[in-house]
């Protein structure tokens, strides 16, 4: 007993020392230890964890790269988190080990394909096809092949192949009905999607196809039957509903939409898509109201939920609740530091907040991150606008209209910008598409004024103001522009007594209070423009143009060193606005302080090289009081293929021609200006003068006999005089 006592310890040691080698021995073995990283590679993909998952099958594939199931996982897992081109390169690995798997080389093709590896992707399913010519997924990725290729012929023969063979995959039906489609052939693809609801009764995703399908041809009625359809076979499924709201939008029946949207909030209240539905419903249909407390419901139950946040923020911006709006996305900001939404909506809060060039920063930074944002590129563009960057502002525009045509407010603005640049014709281009999208918009209307005023019709410009002021009452373009066709019409008396009564309706709006100024000011009433003036800027002491208007006045008082003073004061509150720096340039030109106007215009050139009215300005400055000749023609050359419509543009290029000898070319140029204005007695000058450089005595001596009648420039008048002495004497 004793003995046995004493033995028992001694092999309990030896038990565990055996036990312990035996454990050091399966750790350090490699094919238990690649087996155990699959394994545990495996349980997490099973729990969703395909970032840890990956690791697990790349410490496996590190310790053999032979092991195909390790190549195969890990090629899964990288489909779980969107990286197609890696999941490719581990099948690639898969098809090399083990020539034989078929599944990896069916897995495989598509991702080349995917990819424009076409050859390499048909090897493989003819591969396969050597083995089992009757492989439907084979034969469908044949026809995937060959419609990336445009040969359509060749992918229908194949995708009708696979449906043939396994008529119960209901995506091979929804690809023949795409490519018949593509194809042209209507009445062939919509058989084709009939035929996948037929053999496949069951399917959800047959209907939602054969509805999709529907919905592009504008069928909306069958469309809404077969999502309808869908929803019943799968009573939980989101795609169907949302979708059959949007048919509901499309075909004006938004009662049934919002029912729609209000029910999936009940079908599937924790997926993104049901629950976001309702409230984005209401913003696109703009009861934006009702898209606030509908969002504000939903953070109630998903806090955390950024895009929700972003699409309040948005609404509340739309409203023009900017101080709610910038509190929320700073929460978004602080959850989310780089989010393009949250960007977007800072750059349109700094817009509010009277900071353009910060705006078009955080704008730029939005349109880097969402390129097809074509929300994002319109403000950008108000931006640059506001910064004096038109050429920017117009190429934003542009994208935004390239991303939607049928965006309205791109439209009008780009229509705008034409307008003020001189082409009225690219102004009632952009009006009409402008209107066309959205006939409730009131700038459209405003821009098409401009260019009838252009082109001095008076009477239809007021009309179109009219239809604008119908959409918007207060619009205060719509309103300065009908204060300048009064003026034009000698009505100021009447522009100030609508100015007048609009103030008495909405008396804290400064844009009201300067308008009736400058109503005051074309009726030359300076004490009352002035105190117009004063109580609009009391009211927003950063009023657009409050300097300017001040300056104007001061100057028609004679108050010259003052109205220069305000120019000044204007540039120092809008250093980017060129037309403060052409007006203070032309009050030094009336006191022959040239040198002063020249660098003026050349400031306003660096601001916006691209203007055309800041290119004829420095242009003319440089013809007539020294500089550069061959640089004034290139900007006279630049101003008049931006302005081909203007009569000041053609002008000054022609006597730039004139100044550089070539008067054939300055004759062209003077005729056109003279002919759109034959009393300007500037123009006619320019033209005789030209005609006398082309040794056309009897053509001179009439321009500068009419420039004559009324030439204000007595230095001009006496070189007119000079000139018809020497025709006299020449003949």
């Amino acid at each position: 007993m004793l003995h046995a006592m004493k033995s028992r310890p001694v092999v309990t040691i030896g038990f565990v020392l055996l036990l312990a080698l035996a454990l050091a021995a399966c750790s350090t073995d490699p094919n238990v230890r690649k087996l155990n990283y699959l394994k545990s590679g495996e349980k997490y993909s099973a729990l969703g964890k395909y970032d840890e998952a990956v690791v697990q099958f790349r410490n496996a594939i590190q310790i053999d790269g032979n092991f195909v199931p390790a190549h195969l996982s890990l090629a899964h897992a990288y489909l779980k988190v969107n990286q197609p081109g890696l999941a490719a390169r581990e099948l690639q690995d898969v098809v090399r080990l083990d020539s034989g798997n078929t599944s990896a080389k069916l897995e495989l093709a598509p991702l080349l394909v995917a990819g424009r590896q076409y050859a390499e992707a048909e090897t493989l399913a003819r591969d396969v096809l050597k083995s089992n010519p009757n492989d439907a997924r084979a034969h469908a990725i044949l026809g995937q092949i060959y419609g990336a290729k445009r040969d359509l012929p060749n992918a229908v023969k194949e995708v009708k192949k696979a449906a043939e063979i396994d008529p119960h995959r209901v995506e091979y039906y929804n690809a023949l009905g795409a490519i018949l489609l593509a194809s042209g052939d209507i009445s062939a693809a919509e058989q084709a999607y009939r035929k996948g609801v037929e053999t496949n009764p069951n399917s959800a995703s047959a209907q939602i196809a054969l509805g999709q399908f529907f919905f592009s041809q504008h069928k909306l009625d069958d469309a809404a039957a077969a999502m309808q359809a869908a929803s019943r076979i799968d009573p939980k499924s989101v795609p169907p509903r949302v979708f059959l709201g949007r048919i509901y939008v499309v075909a004006g029946k938004l009662p049934d939409a919002e029912a729609v949207y209000r029910n999936l909030k009940t079908v599937a209240p924790d997926d993104p898509q049901a629950y976001r539905a309702l409230g984005l419903f209401y913003a696109s249909a703009g009861e934006r109201q009702k898209a606030v407390d509908e969002f504000r419901t939903v953070l109630g139950r998903k806090p955390g939920d950024n895009v929700v946040k972003s699409a309040l923020v948005e609404t509340l911006l739309d409203l023009g609740r900017f101080d709610e709006a910038e509190k929320l996305n700073e929460e978004v900001f602080r959850q989310s530091p780089g989010d393009a939404h949250a960007l977007s909506a800072h750059g349109r809060i700094l817009l509010h907040q009277g900071k353009p060039r910060e705006a078009a920063t955080e704008l730029g930074k939005a349109v880097q991150m969402e390129p097809n944002s074509a929300r994002d590129y319109y403000f950008l563009g108000v931006a640059q606008q506001s910064s004096g960057l038109t050429d920017l502002a117009k190429l934003s525009f542009t994208r935004a209209l390239q991303l939607n045509p049928s965006m309205a407010e791109a439209a009008s603005a780009m229509a705008a910008l034409h307008a003020r640049s001189g082409d009225y014709q690219g102004a009632a281009e952009m009006a009409g598409k402008a209107l066309k999208s959205n006939p409730n918009l009131a700038m459209p209307y405003v821009s098409n004024a401009e260019a009838m005023l252009a082109a001095g019709d008076t009477r239809r410009a007021e009309a179109q103001l009219e239809e604008a002021l119908k959409r918007d009452p207060e619009s205060l373009p719509a309103l300065a522009a009908l204060v300048k066709t009064y003026g034009l019409q000698g009505r100021d008396k009447e522009a100030v007594q609508r100015l007048a009564k609009l103030v008495s309706q909405d008396p804290q709006k400064a844009g009201l209070h300067f308008l009736l100024a400058v109503a005051y000011f074309d009726s030359k009433d300076w004490d009352q423009s002035e105190a117009s003036l004063n109580r609009a800027m009391a009211l927003d002491p950063k009023v657009t143009d409050g300097y300017t208007l001040l300056a104007n006045i001061d100057a028609s008082r004679g108050r010259t060193d003052k109205a220069r003073a305000d120019y000044r004061k204007a540039i120092e509150s809008d250093p980017r606005k060129i037309a403060n720096y052409l007006a203070l340039a032309t009050l030094y030109q009336r006191d022959g302080n040239w040198d002063e106007a020249k660098k003026l215009c050349e400031s306003a050139r660096q601001i916006d090289p691209g203007s055309p009215v800041v290119a004829v300005h420095l242009a003319y400055l440089y013809l007539e009081h020294g500089g550069d000749v061959n640089m004034a023609l290139t900007l006279a050359q630049m101003a008049k293929q931006k302005m081909p419509e203007s009569a000041i543009a053609s002008d000054v290029l022609g006597w730039a021609y004139y100044r550089v000898g070539s008067a054939e070319s300055a004759i062209s140029q003077l005729k056109d200006c003279v002919q759109k204005s034959p009393d300007n007695s500037i123009f006619q000058y320019h033209l005789g003068m030209a005609y006398l450089a082309a040794r056309q005595p009897q053509s001179a001596q009439r321009s500068l006999q009419q420039a004559l009648k009324n030439l204000p420039d007595p230095q001009y008048a006496a070189n007119a005089r000079l000139a018809l002495q020497q025709i006299a004497k020449n003949r």
